[in-house]
């Protein structure tokens, strides 16, 4: 169940088992989710999963940032744990187990 300044119309549930619904969630989520809804509702190795068709729903210099500090690039074995880091602009992203 999602908070209510992150859900969509219609969206405020999510069954993570549903591929296509888990990626626009996540999607989602990076692009408007604070540091702790991340850590709360992004499962790191179902992101890893879904990154190549999630990277291309988002804007450019997001999933480039995304690559960056959760280890999605081309060729990445898993995602690398985060601390407290914060994005340079927009909310603030870490990244748990889910």
């Amino acid at each position: 169940m999602l908070p209510r300044n992150l859900s969509w119309p219609g969206m405020r549930e999510c069954d993570v088992s549903d591929d296509r619904g888990r990626r626009s969630l996540y999607g989602m989520l990076l692009a408007q989710g604070q540091r702790n809804d991340i850590a709360r509702f992004v499962n790191s190795g179902l992101l890893l999963q879904d990154w190549p068709l999630i990277k291309n729903t988002l804007d450019g210099r997001l999933s480039r940032w995304c690559e960056r500090r959760f280890g999605l690039g081309k060729g990445a074995a898993a995602l690398q744990p985060t601390g407290s880091h914060a994005r340079p602009s927009g909310p603030a992203a870490g990244l748990g187990p889910g």
